[in-house]
């Protein structure tokens, strides 16, 4: 009985080794058609699905440019809204300050007059100095537009490049 496993364990054994040839033997042949055929289908797909991919991509990137140009046009126009209630606001302080040195100095003999008229014109004197407060303001409203326009800007300009890349990938050959 012994002999007989010992048997069937070398026949197993060598079963095994010719299976194992055999299909490494398969692995050598020449491809045959359809072989090639299916290598050459996996490929185009593969560069379909790559195509797919980057004209998603460009869609995207399109899309992402045009929200940014909004932007930009927003932030745009906000600056400009600013810089004219900026030159505006300017141009009343002008004018008040320039109304306001029209009416000579007071003597100190007319004090008690002088006084009166500064009482008078205390209202005026309060006016121009929240036009200047008004006018800080407007400034540094100014100064971060400004920041937030370069911003955008950046932003659209690193969109457009990202497009030009593509753009380039697609046209290069292969």
């Amino acid at each position: 009985m012994r002999k007989s496993v010992h048997r069937i364990a070398i026949a197993g054994s060598v079963a095994v080794l010719l299976l194992a040839a055999a299909v490494s033997g398969q692995g050598r042949q020449p491809a045959t058609p359809t072989d090639e055929l299916l290598a050459e289908v996996r490929a185009l797909r593969a560069e379909v699905n790559n195509a797919a991919r980057a004209g998603m991509r460009a869609q995207l990137l399109g899309m992402r440019l045009q929200l940014q140009e909004q932007r930009i046009g927003v932030v745009s126009r906000q600056l400009t809204e600013v810089q004219e209630r900026l030159h505006t606001n300017q141009q009343t302080q002008t004018t008040l300050a320039a109304q306001l040195k029209a009416f000579p100095f007071m003597n100190l003999e007319q004090q008690d007059d002088a006084e009166g008229i500064g009482q008078l014109f205390a209202p005026f004197k309060k006016q121009l100095a929240e036009l200047e407060r008004t006018d800080q303001r407007l400034k540094s409203e100014e100064a971060d537009l400004q920041r937030l326009l370069a911003v955008e800007q950046a932003r659209w300009t690193g969109f457009n490049a990202q497009i030009e890349e593509l753009e380039r990938a697609a046209g290069a050959p292969r």
